[in-house]
């Protein structure tokens, strides 16, 4: 895999910027190692005030927790962790091919490098007046480093070719597949001023011996805390400490697909999130299952299948079902929400895949046998009925069912969840499924005796044969 210095320095310059939602256009020009940039094979983006976080792979390549691997020959999955302000983190997993030799990763750059071969390498290069230092953590490997220039003959100054490409450094795997997480920074010129440090504090090893890399990497200001395993096993987590030790950011899930990253779209993230934080319980979240969800499977409508459940919220209904014996993967673009589930089907003793991303852009799944919805649907058709049910489609195949409890529109009442009537639920989805059953009922409140908003109970099941 290549990094060119040039792009890690537009990377870490966008930290300059304090403009949020003008990061995604830099780091699909720069993040990729490519010279055209391809939006399909970006996997995760997460922008706020304290970290970026972009990843991306092969167009065809999974989702984390959904197995991984794809039938290219050659794979490779690229994440970026930029930390405000100023240190980039790299991480790059190759899976190559056998027969074409050993994995390799290389830094490019129009200038030397100096390199202290040890068994953490460490690389310095000029570069537009700055210096660029890359430190790397773990190469996972007994790696061979190596300093060239990238080819026989320099070319002309000023040329198009001459970019980020007369030196290179190589880190050379033992085999076909190399994992390599580096730390990069900048910094002025001649300036000796050490910048943020980072280290591999420890590994945590599952049942698999899988190896989950816990980082820290502390800046004048801040310290940075994650946890990144392989991406086909999950998208790691983050925390963030000032110099005191103060949490800026809880413990947190770091994003499993393309999150809304204009500037509306990371204030929309940052709404649904904070409803969340500092033990925060918003009013939809009543904490226990929803009743019409307990009384389909224990009816038999719903029976043990795979299963997502899109906003999740808190996870209680997640819980529930796993508890069921469903094999249990959510959505919610709620980081906050994401991380009070997790460690409430910890205390409960399930698994379940809960992954931060966008519902109207998921990550790329294998199709389910069952989609749950409670509340998410009614909450963004007003925006986008037709991104909705695309994303329905693309987590579905003929056969699957849909069960969606939304708001009724057939009961005036001030407040509430958004309200929709049957025809417009029918119109939504009626090209793409059939009606097994639609019905009246109502949400469940915090209080069981109370009168709850009116619903619909909607099960469909998608067209063709299975």
């Amino acid at each position: 895999m290549l990094l060119r210095a040039g792009d890690a320095l537009g990377l870490i310059k966008t930290a300059e910027s304090a403009e949020l939602g003008r990061a995604y256009p830099v780091f699909l020009k720069h993040g990729l190692g490519g010279p055209t940039p391809d939006e399909g094979q970006v996997l995760a983006f997460e922008e706020n005030r304290l970290f970026t976080c972009f990843v991306a792979g092969p167009a065809k390549r999974k989702g984390p927790g959904d197995g991984g691997g794809s039938p290219e020959r050659s794979r490779w999955v690229r994440r970026l962790i930029l930390l405000k302000p100023g240190a980039l983190i790299v991480d790059d997993e190759i899976v190559g091919d056998r027969a074409a030799g050993p994995a390799v990763w290389a830094l490019q750059s129009a200038h030397p490098f100096e390199t202290t071969a040890t068994a953490t390498p460490r690389f310095q290069t000029a570069l537009d007046g700055h210096e660029l230092v890359c430190e790397t953590l773990w190469t996972g490997t007994t790696a061979h480093v190596a300093a060239s220039a990238a080819s026989g003959k320099a070319p002309a100054a000023g040329s198009p070719e001459q970019a980020d490409r007369d030196y290179r450094v190589e880190i050379r795997g033992e085999g076909s597949a190399m994992r390599v997480i580096a730390l990069i920074r900048v910094r002025p010129r001649g300036s000796d001023v050490p910048g943020p440090r980072g280290r591999v504090e420890g590994r945590q090893v599952d049942l698999k011996d899988v190896q989950f890399h816990l980082l820290s990497v502390s800046t004048a200001d801040r310290t940075f805390r994650l946890t990144l395993p392989p991406w086909n096993l999950g998208a790691g987590d983050i925390a963030v400490a000032d110099a005191g030790g103060q949490s800026l950011l809880d413990r947190r899930p770091l994003p499993s697909g393309v999150l809304p990253h204009t500037p509306e779209g990371i204030k929309l993230v940052e709404g649904w999130d904070r409803a969340y934080r500092g033990g925060r319980k918003p009013g939809w979240d009543i904490g226990r299952a929803a009743s019409d969800l307990i009384k389909a499977v224990e009816d038999g409508k719903l029976r043990p299948s795979r299963v997502v459940e899109l906003g999740c919220g808190s996870g209680t209904n997640a819980i529930y079902l796993a508890q069921k014996g469903f094999d249990v993967t959510t959505i919610d673009i709620a980081p906050a929400a994401i991380a009070v589930a997790e460690e409430k089907a910890r205390k409960a003793g399930v698994k379940v895949r809960f992954l931060v991303a966008d519902v109207l852009a998921p990550p790329r799944l294998e199709p389910f046998d069952l989609i749950f919805d409670r509340g998410c649907y009614h909450g963004v058709r007003g925006s986008s009925a037709a991104g909705y049910v695309e994303a329905v489609r693309r987590l579905s195949r003929p056969g699957t069912l849909l069960l969606i409890l939304a708001g009724n529109a057939n009961e005036e009442r001030s407040g509430g969840p958004p309200r929709i009537d049957e025809e417009q639920l029918c119109g939504d989805f009626g090209k793409s499924f059939d009606v097994v059953e639609l019905r009246e009922t109502r949400f469940d409140t915090v209080d069981p005796t109370g009168k709850g908003a009116l619903a619909w109970f909607a099960l469909l099941r998608r067209k063709g044969k299975p």
